[in-house]
């Protein structure tokens, strides 16, 4: 299913770094549980991982806030990877 896009938000506890969103496309009925955001530390490929927060106005925004940074790549070279169920 495509309807069209949403706004995600990226929110950050750590006032260290920036909350920012992006325009992604709608892939289901429910937003996704989590988002995999390609990024480094320390110099070595990492995902970013953001977890649902708030989807009140689902399907036209979602806010997920920061879980976690772990070593690893998004498949697909892409740089974000929308997950509707977690494998944690």
């Amino acid at each position: 299913m495509s309807t069209g896009t949403y706004r995600a938000l990226f929110l950050h506890p750590d006032e260290d770094e920036d909350d920012f969103s992006a325009q992604l496309p709608v892939l289901s009925e429910t937003p996704p549980a989590l988002i995999r955001a390609a990024t480094t530390f320390e110099g070595a490929q990492a995902v970013a991982v953001y977890r649902l927060a708030e989807a009140s106005s689902w399907p036209e925004a979602a806010a997920f806030l920061y879980e976690k940074t772990v070593p690893g790549t998004v498949p697909g070279g892409a740089r974000l990877e929308q997950v509707a169920t977690p494998d944690d």
